[in-house]
């Protein structure tokens, strides 16, 4: 079968050069099994000095504000997957993006287990690996073949490029769809390392989870100035008075508790019940 990746040109040589070679995860992903998968596009940048894992969407609208006189097209994450690494290093910067931008150090160093099995995919042989992480158990498959010991997300270490990985529940499932290779560094400087010019602020995964729990028991605290000054909007809606927006509390913290699905289960907020 014709392999549908363009990686001949990737080797060990490759990374004392200056480009970055980006692969193309399709990520499906949903809060249990009952419900629908939400998807995205994600993109694996590996150059000489970083890799960085992040919606495709990003530099889709980077590319747009590079040829637009405009330039003032902003992205969100929607998948809270937005990580910066050095090469061959599981100590990652974790870029989380909920109302302000923040930073988290984290140190996600797998134990793999190898397993014997292996499939075929898009020409390409693979072999199954498993490991526990993030209090989910996870399935990755990954080829020799491709001498990046890279993945999306987090996951990384294994003797060849992660091609598919999954969780036990099948709540996430990444599996890899296209490659290319850029002729230089690509520069996320304005949607990683800053969120479009906003600095992010460093903080431990405690602190981040607390301001998150404490924003969604009172939401209506941090749009009331802005209902003060003449109004907040909520999708079609103005709000004009506190009374109003006090109405609205519970759908806030409905959007606050389903903005993300949380791909680490020791890691994530505890939401009150109400």
């Amino acid at each position: 079968m014709k392999k549908i990746f363009l990686l001949l040109g990737i080797c060990t040589l490759s990374f004392y050069q200056s480009q970055t070679n980006r692969f193309i995860y399709e990520l499906q992903f949903k809060a249990d099994t009952d419900q629908e998968y939400r998807k995205a596009l994600m993109n694996l940048d590996i150059s000489p000095k970083s890799v960085k894992f992040y919606d495709k969407n990003f530099a889709d609208y980077d590319s747009i504000n590079k040829s637009s006189s405009m330039g003032n097209s902003h992205f969100s994450t929607r998948t809270d997957q937005v990580i910066e690494r050095q090469p061959n290093s599981f100590k990652n910067n974790w870029y989380r993006d909920f109302f302000e931008y923040f930073v988290i150090k984290t140190n996600d160093e797998m134990k793999w287990k190898l397993l014997s099995d292996t499939q075929t995919y898009n020409g390409y042989t693979l072999q199954k690996a498993t490991t526990d992480f993030g209090g989910r158990q996870w399935t990755a498959w990954f080829s020799k073949e491709i001498d990046i010991q890279e993945g999306p997300y987090k996951f990384r270490g294994l003797p060849g490029l992660i091609f598919i990985i999954e969780d036990d529940k099948k709540e996430f499932i990444y599996k890899l769809v296209k490659n290319i290779k850029l002729p230089e560094t690509y520069n996320t400087k304005d949607f990683v390392e800053t969120h479009y010019g906003k600095a992010a602020l460093p903080i431990s995964n405690e602190k981040f989870n607390k301001y998150v729990e404490d924003t969604y028991s009172d939401p209506v605290r941090m749009f009331s100035n802005g209902v003060k000054n003449g109004g907040s909007t909520f999708g079609k809606e103005t709000v004009e008075s506190l009374e109003e927006l006090n109405k609205k509390k519970a759908m806030l913290q409905k959007g606050i508790k389903s903005r993300y699905i949380y791909i680490e289960k020791d890691k994530a907020p505890k939401f009150e019940n109400n």
